[in-house]
């Protein structure tokens, strides 16, 4: 019974957005002729461990300064259920983090080996910082999440590192035009915890968890929600304008629009808190479509 649980505390819904930023890197490098699927898998299963490692000390970390309660707006985790202990937990944020470290040099060994000890040295770095933030979210005695960082952290690994980032390990090269595309899904991703944290900001900032939705408050964390999806469509368009031009790529990229505004519509005019827990479903799936809309119309150009 208890495995079960734990896939409760992986929270597989949000795994997508591993899945969307790792895949669409890899389907433009594809569609340029570079890339292999070992690289791809390597990144996707680095990825994958290191949000299921944040996951897990997000629900550990927000049990500890006690913003998992019965105000809490959101399914109850797992430690709030009383189904899994602190203590194991902790014990699994450590294999998660040893899992993450291990499969992260394995994949930067596999592509970077021949290429400088530079560049292996900064993503190696770069490795070390992801498994650290991913801890520090929610733990600590100064954890970023609980002082209005959350968004720019999200923005940064969801989008710059898993974009950019992976794309570099498939193709050893850094592409100017893919800056566009990682802050596009960056934005999304961000989007995707503001729909999180606007559900639960009465609770939130009541214990001390200060997010930009509680900061700004409910009515200008629409608005900052709703910029954030536009100028993500803004930046998806102008990679796409930048790189292919083709008619078939912009309708690909035209299918994911209608999903956006019945997003934005629905959250414009949203007021009961527990309504954000579907839309938030429906972003990540949203996000997913979007990602794979413009990766699979980049080999019509």
């Amino acid at each position: 019974m208890k495995l079960k649980y734990w896939f409760y505390a992986i929270r597989f819904q949000t795994l997508l957005l591993s899945f969307s930023g790792i895949t669409l890197s890899f389907l433009i490098s594809k569609s340029r002729g570079v890339g292999d699927f070992i690289t791809y898998f390597l990144c996707l299963f680095t990825a994958i461990l290191l949000q299921i490692l944040a996951n897990f000390s997000n629900d550990y970390g927000d049990s500890i300064q006690g913003v998992d309660n019965d105000y809490r707006m959101g399914p109850k985790r797992i430690i709030q259920r009383g189904w899994i202990s602190l203590l194991a937990m902790k014990r699994a944020i450590n294999i998660f983090s040893i899992l993450s470290f291990f499969s992260g040099i394995f994949l930067i060994y596999k592509s970077l080996n021949t290429k400088g000890f530079f560049i292996f040295l900064l993503y190696f770095i770069g490795l070390l910082i992801c498994i650290y933030s991913s801890i520090k979210y929610t733990i600590g005695p100064y954890p970023y999440g609980y002082m209005g960082m959350g968004d720019l952290f999200v923005f940064i690994f969801f989008g710059l590192v898993s974009v950019e980032g992976s794309y570099f390990l498939y193709t050893h090269v850094f592409s100017l035009e893919m800056i566009f595309l990682s802050l596009s899904v960056g934005f999304l991703s961000l989007s995707v915890l503001n729909v999180n944290n606007m559900r639960d900001i009465k609770n939130d900032y009541k214990n001390g968890k200060y997010t930009i939705a509680g900061i700004l408050g409910l009515k200008y964390a629409k608005l900052y929600h709703i910029f954030s999806i536009l100028i993500s469509l803004f930046l998806g368009g102008w990679f796409i304008y930048l790189t292919h031009k083709s008619i078939y790529q912009w309708f690909f990229f035209i299918l994911s629009i209608p999903f956006f505004a019945q997003h934005l519509k629905k959250i414009f005019f949203m007021e009961n808190s527990k309504d954000f827990t579907s839309e938030l479903k429906k972003l990540v799936l949203i996000t997913f479509f979007y990602s794979m809309c413009i990766g699979v119309g980049s080999f019509f150009s």
